[in-house]
């Protein structure tokens, strides 16, 4: 598709296909789509960008993986079990995150009040440990 060109119009079809997940992998090695897994603190968030494997409409997927529990009033105390990597070694770790097409395009035969042509997929994306306000 040439540069700047629209993507065709991709009707809605729920699909959690194994193939979307082989073809996010694929745009992931050329550089397509990006995607990174920051913890920090015991917080694991992530975000994945680029075009939607199967619309190819761009999307932009923000997630906070973990809950952050215990707070008292005299600040925070204790995170929930459900923090993995939370500590990073020198050993890479890697991250499963499912992300489901939220391009914010029109798809024909969408069900009231869903964003997105119905693709999910999962990505698997290195771990990193959390950066300080300077590093950002």
């Amino acid at each position: 598709m040439p540069a700047g060109a629209t993507p065709p119009d991709e009707p809605y079809r729920e699909s959690s296909a194994f193939e979307w997940t082989e073809v996010a992998f694929e745009m992931l090695e050329r550089g397509e789509l990006l995607g990174e897994v920051i913890a920090n603190g015991g917080v694991v968030r992530s975000r994945v960008q680029g075009p939607c494997p199967r619309c190819r409409h761009a999307l932009d997927d923000q997630q906070v993986h973990t809950a952050v529990t215990g707070y008292f009033a005299d600040g925070l105390r204790g995170l929930g079990s459900g923090a993995p990597g939370a500590a990073v070694g020198d050993e890479a770790r890697y991250y499963q995150v499912d992300v489901s097409c939220g391009c914010g395009d029109d798809h024909s035969g969408a069900p009231e009040g869903k964003a997105g042509c119905g693709v999910s997929f999962r990505v698997e994306l290195p771990l990193q440990p959390g950066r300080s306000s300077s590093q950002r």
